[in-house]
């Protein structure tokens, strides 16, 4: 019971009143996002305030139970949820799997019947950041003085356990949820103390790759084909030359900017309803804030945005524990990628990939897996020790 006192006093109550906030931001968008048909505001915010309760529950059953125990139950997690990545490629190659179902041209979601859909690769996230952080403090503390084939060994080690959610997820197809990998695979090779001219060459190397796939599609639009689903086509297409695409993607951000546009300084509130959004309560919820509250309210929502990953950044600076240093960069890493991305598909920068924004967007798995993100981010702020002379 002391225990547990203690661990109410350190609660970062800074950061779950923000992650408050962008939950809040997240209702109140939906409820000014334009609903055809059958579809309402009401079904959808009150579906995401359960995902909201359900979470929170989540966070306090993570925060008060030490993160440490994570290293033996990740692996476990992992196993399992590779398992259900195998069920869902062999629901997309024709073999009938429970609950397994597809939607939007990709096999990723098993169904709950009236609960909603869970999407195992949004869970796989979380895991993976707990197995590879656990992979680099093991290696660490046996190799102390480090050769570079030490740290080619450590690489290894980090794509041998990446690979096959990598594979798996992008068989699905879901490219987007692959480049999010990258992204916490990225963040945590960084920071894994590997020498940095590896680590140069690492993203040099797949600069070049970028770089060689850029000027072979100006060269030979159809060889592009020869790596994207139809439907990752149409996202491409519609992303590079959205008014002259008439596919769905096109057509959606076509809607994105004028959205984004139509706000102005302040936003129209009621009055942007005139211009439709089809969907605009997933993906696309970002444009739906900044064309009810305009520029100052998009302004608002990326200021809470830096101040999310502000406080997670004071979090790993301050723990001392090199296993609870590694979970919040790779959550940082994670949340910095999604939040960029997603904001910035919206208004042409990026590639449109499907990815939601964090916290805000309406999804089930999604805010399951945000919501984790945090708990552990509190349990290892909570359990962080604190020096005299640091």
């Amino acid at each position: 019971m002391d225990n547990e006192n203690k661990l109410v006093t350190k609660l970062d109550y800074t950061l779950i009143f923000i992650v408050f906030l962008l939950g809040c931001i997240s209702i109140i968008a939906m409820y000014f996002a334009p609903y055809t048909g059958a579809l309402t505001a009401k079904y959808f915010i009150v579906r995401q305030v359960m995902w909201f309760v359900v979470g929170a529950i989540v966070v306090a059953g993570v925060y008060f139970m030490d993160y440490e125990r994570f290293k033996v139950l990740s692996w476990i997690l992992y196993g399992f949820l590779l398992l259900t990545l195998v069920g869902l490629l062999a629901k997309k190659a024709g073999i009938p799997v429970p609950f397994a179902i597809e939607e939007k041209g990709a096999t990723s979601w098993y169904s709950l019947g009236g609960i909603g859909n869970l999407q195992p690769s949004e869970f796989m996230k979380i895991v993976l950041i707990l197995v590879i952080s656990q992979i680099i403090v093991k290696h660490n503390e046996i190799f102390v003085v480090r050769s570079i084939r030490d740290d080619f060994m450590l690489l290894g080690k980090i794509i041998l356990v990446s690979f096959p959610p990598l594979a798996l997820v992008l068989l699905q197809p879901d490219l987007g949820t692959v480049t999010v990998y990258f992204a916490i695979i990225a963040s945590l090779v960084i920071i894994s103390g590997m020498r940095w001219r590896l680590i140069v060459g690492i993203f040099l190397t797949g600069f070049l790759f970028i770089t060689a796939l850029v000027v072979a599609y100006f060269i030979n639009h159809k060889f592009i084909t020869l790596f994207l689903e139809p439907h990752q086509l149409d996202r491409f297409y519609g992303w590079l030359d959205p008014e002259n695409n008439s596919n769905a993607e096109g057509y959606q951000l076509t809607l994105s900017l004028i959205k984004i546009g139509s706000g102005e300084l302040y936003g129209k509130g009621l009055d942007s309803s005139s211009v439709y959004l089809p969907e605009g309560w997933t993906d696309f919820i970002f444009a739906v804030i900044s064309g009810t509250f305009g520029f100052v309210g998009a302004s608002v929502t990326i200021a809470i945005f830096f101040l999310l990953i502000y406080r997670m950044i004071n979090a790993a600076l301050k723990t001392h524990d090199p296993f609870g240093t590694y979970i919040c960069t790779g959550i940082i890493g994670m949340l910095t990628f999604t939040i960029f991305e997603n904001i910035g598909m919206t208004i042409q920068l990026m590639p449109i990939t499907g990815i939601p924004l964090p916290f805000i967007s309406y999804g089930g798995s999604a805010i399951l897996t945000n919501m984790l993100a945090i708990g552990l981010i509190l349990s290892i702020e909570a359990r962080s020790r604190q020096y005299m002379f640091d």
